[in-house]
């Protein structure tokens, strides 16, 4: 899906030729911006009709590059105050043309264009960044094609988007938290990384109950397949660790805070595992992606809740003898908990006769080969 999305974004930054008028727009854009004002009756015309043309050119043509640059000369005339009181009216006019476009591709038979058109669209709402286009992103979550899927959530999700929803003077606290319940249902079915990534810095930025659940979840569905040995994507591991463990540094004690210590630290205790494995069934290739996440996460959080360095990657860089046992000293064992529980005030949970558990999950053998 990488190489999909890379070649749309290519597309978009070859020169762009206009191919739709936009004289009398971007009269209507400079004046709008330069004095603050809102449109007009006139100026919503000249908007319209620009969204009309330029939607209908769009739409009717077969080349991807003319389609990228007319989707581009779309964003554009937006320009470059996204708040600003012309944006906000040149997305009100546009959501309604893109309504009638979405709609419109939906009923052509199956093609390689309405393909290219679908994913055009979805990426034209998502780069608008306006919660006021949510509604698209919500409607394509679970999206057969993978890159609609990509472009739904970023729709929603996207860092500008997450700004403006929880932002006190703008914000639509009824709108995020009906993302929030959209993009939960999705954690169970959703597997690509790249879409999973949006979930978390969403999540992170939003860190209201809901979004530390959400992220609870994703851990959680880390930690089953790390206990499955299926793991794919290890640097996936270190930016949700890495959200997690700025959260964990932010919260006062509490016992969301704890319960979230507890997931970080289950998860990140399953990835040293699987590094230590002996014997190993991973390539040096895993081995070292392993490495690479124990690094980040350290060097990003886990010095930061100590408050000094640790020893984990002085250990790595010398082969990793005395790994195991820094392990047991900062995650814990049957006789007692970790440095990284006391400091943080969390245990495993208990066993089947109450006592507390201080050691994390153990993970299981490899399956044979």
């Amino acid at each position: 899906m990488k190489q999909t999305i890379l070649l749309l974004l290519t597309c978009s930054v070859l020169n762009v030729y206009a191919v739709v008028p936009t004289d009398r727009i971007a009269a209507v854009r400079e004046r709008l911006l330069s004095s603050g004002g809102s449109l007009s009756d006139s100026d919503r015309a000249v908007v319209n009709e620009f969204w009309r043309i330029a939607l209908d050119a769009m739409l009717l043509e077969e080349t991807s590059e003319q389609i990228v640059a007319i989707r581009r000369q779309i964003e554009q005339e937006k320009g470059n105050e996204p708040l600003s009181l012309y944006a906000t009216g040149y997305v009100q006019v546009g959501r309604e043309h893109l309504k009638v476009a979405f709609e419109t591709v939906e009923q052509w038979e199956p093609s390689e264009k309405k393909d290219l058109m679908r994913r055009n669209l979805m990426i034209l709402a998502t780069r608008l960044e306006s919660p006021l286009l949510a509604d698209f992103g919500l409607e394509r979550l679970s999206d057969p094609d993978e890159v609609v899927r990509y472009w739904a959530v970023k729709c929603v999700a996207g860092p500008q988007v997450a700004a403006q929803l929880i932002d006190p003077a703008i914000g639509d606290p009824v709108l995020t938290e009906k993302i929030l319940h959209a993009l939960r249902s999705r954690v169970s079915e959703e597997s690509n990384p790249e879409i999973l990534r949006l979930f978390v810095s969403f999540s992170a930025i939003v860190n209201n109950d809901l979004a530390r659940e959400i992220l609870m979840m994703i851990a959680q569905k880390r930690i089953d397949a790390y206990m499955s040995w299926n793991v794919q994507n290890e640097q996936f591991d270190a930016f949700l660790l890495r959200s997690m463990g700025q959260l964990i540094l932010e919260e006062r004690e509490s016992p969301a805070r704890t319960a979230m210590a507890r997931r970080f630290a289950e998860l990140l205790s399953l990835v040293f595992q699987r590094y230590m494995a002996d014997p190993s069934p991973l390539s040096d290739a895993q081995r070292n992606a392993l490495a690479t996440v124990i690094t980040e996460v350290d060097n990003y959080v886990l010095t930061r809740i100590m408050g000094q360095q640790t020893p984990f990657i002085r250990i790595l860089q010398r082969g990793g003898m005395g790994l195991d046992r820094e392990f047991e000293a900062y995650f814990g064992s049957d006789v007692g908990p970790g440095h990284l529980a006391t400091r943080l005030k969390f245990d495993y949970g208990k066993t089947d006769t109450g006592q507390t558990k201080y050691s994390p999950p153990q993970l299981p053998p490899p399956p044979a080969q």
